[in-house]
């Protein structure tokens, strides 16, 4: 497997761990594809590994321990059996979930307590690791806790001694580790700062510059909902503080030599909780014997649930196994007529083909005649053209004639009316003529008469 380098983000739950990797994976630092999905708790989402909470659970159980018990781990538990199969089965998480990526980022709150295996496992796989741990108010904690899993689980004193459990462990473990600390009032007042002054102290460059992820980063934290917010210690000196305010006062304000100042705390602490740990340890195992009561109870329920499942499997099974013989019997019978379908399938497709070749003879037969035939029309066609075009000429010809001839029969009509007209004045005069003709006879004739007389 390739070097890369493993930012592991260490605090107790509800501590913001969520919204500082969430940060951290929008400057470039890779997640696991298979994360915590979101919660009424953290509705944007835990941004942490499913796998690893699993494995972490898992351990813790077969240690006799819960997530929430008060004190350190047993002297040699890396070693145990239990922690040596979950060693395995973290080294073949990370080469799932990270193999190649050069800087990435997991985040799990049981990790504090488990900060030894997890080095192991990075060392077994040559990973660079990176440690920032986030620290939150105790007060703020308590709080979240509290509406988390109900105000009468445990006292707030048990949650801030917690608290300290948690962030101590994970910093004894870290001493000699690349290592930075952020506070969740930090993430949020001025994230720029401290992410630039985290990847400084962790000697790492975000593969995502602050500037390109500043819009992101801006929309998350300003819809980060914050239910319960403390006034800031002021002082780690403040007697009527607890020992868990005064832890948080020196994180948050990272006066010089914190990191010293948080080894002395966290010896009076060890020293404090070696004292009444016995008697703790008495109690969380009175706790335990009556989780084990309720387990032995629900695992007799159980017992019942699983002997009527297996009884109601069993009437399933045969119920099944009938389906399938009617099913098996169903099938032989539709394959046979489905052999049967394509036999006569295959036969019609003969049939057809051959009936389809007939035709298709038929057709070029026909199509050769009727091609014979349409060349014979385009000629008579291409001579009714040209037949056509010449009567045309003729046509205009005649046309031309007749328009001239016209001109000519409207000449002549006009000399015939014209000859018409003299021909009626002639007659007029004829026939005046005639009149005078017929006087002038009669006088001829009387003069005649009277000549006649006169000569006889």
């Amino acid at each position: 497997m390739h070097s890369s380098t493993a930012i592991l983000v260490l605090g107790m739950p509800r501590s913001g761990t969520s919204a500082v990797t969430r940060v951290l994976n929008l400057h470039g630092a890779a997640l696991s594809d298979n994360l915590l999905p979101a919660a009424e708790a953290n509705p944007k989402g835990f941004f942490e590994s499913a796998d690893a909470m699993v494995i972490h659970e898992r351990l813790l159980t077969a240690m006799g321990r819960t997530w929430f018990d008060i004190g350190e781990m047993p002297d040699g538990w890396v070693e145990f059996p239990e922690a040596r199969q979950a060693q395995g089965e973290l080294e073949a998480l990370v080469r799932r979930d990270y193999l190649g990526e050069a800087i990435w980022v997991i985040k799990e709150p049981r990790m504090c307590r488990f900060v030894p295996l997890w080095l192991r496992v990075l060392e077994a796989l040559n990973i660079n690791p990176r440690v920032l741990l986030v620290a939150r108010h105790p007060e703020e904690v308590v709080k979240s806790i509290a509406a988390m899993v109900g105000e009468d689980q445990w006292s707030p004193e048990h949650t801030k001694i917690l608290w300290l459990e948690y962030f101590f462990e994970a910093e004894k473990a870290t001493r000699n580790l690349p290592r930075a600390l952020i506070t969740y009032d930090q993430l949020l007042n001025d994230w720029e700062f401290h992410v630039a002054r985290i990847a400084r102290e962790l000697e790492i460059e975000w593969p995502t510059s602050s500037d390109s992820a500043k819009s992101e980063v801006d929309a998350y934290l300003s819809a980060e909902n914050r239910h319960h917010k403390t006034v800031l210690v002021s002082s780690a000196n403040e007697a009527k503080h607890s020992l868990a305010e005064k832890t948080y006062a020196v994180c948050h304000e990272m006066q010089e030599d914190y990191w010293a100042a948080l080894t002395f705390i966290n010896s009076e602490f060890s020293s404090a909780l070696a004292f009444f740990q016995r008697p703790m340890r008495d109690l969380i195992h009175k706790v335990a014997s009556h989780h084990a009561s309720m387990a032995l109870s629900q695992q007799i329920e159980l017992d019942e649930l699983r002997r009527g499942r297996e009884d109601l499997l069993l009437s399933q099974q045969a119920e099944l196994d009938e389906l399938r013989r009617h099913h098996d019997s169903l099938r032989f019978s539709q394959e046979a007529q489905l052999d049967e379908l394509r036999r006569h399938h295959d036969s019609l497709c003969s049939s057809h083909q051959a009936e389809l070749d007939e035709l298709r003879r038929h057709h070029n037969s026909l199509s050769l005649s009727q091609q014979a035939d349409l060349d014979k029309l385009a000629h008579s066609f291409e001579q009714a053209e040209g037949e056509i075009s010449k009567r045309r000429c003729e046509q205009a010809e005649l046309s031309s004639t007749v328009e001239k001839l016209t001109v000519e029969l409207d000449l002549v009509c006009a000399r015939e009316k014209h000859a018409n007209h003299a021909l009626a004045e002639i007659e007029s005069k004829y026939s005046a003529l005639q009149v005078l003709v017929e006087s002038r006879k009669w006088l001829i004739k009387a003069l005649f008469r009277s000549s006649r007389k006169k000569s006889s």
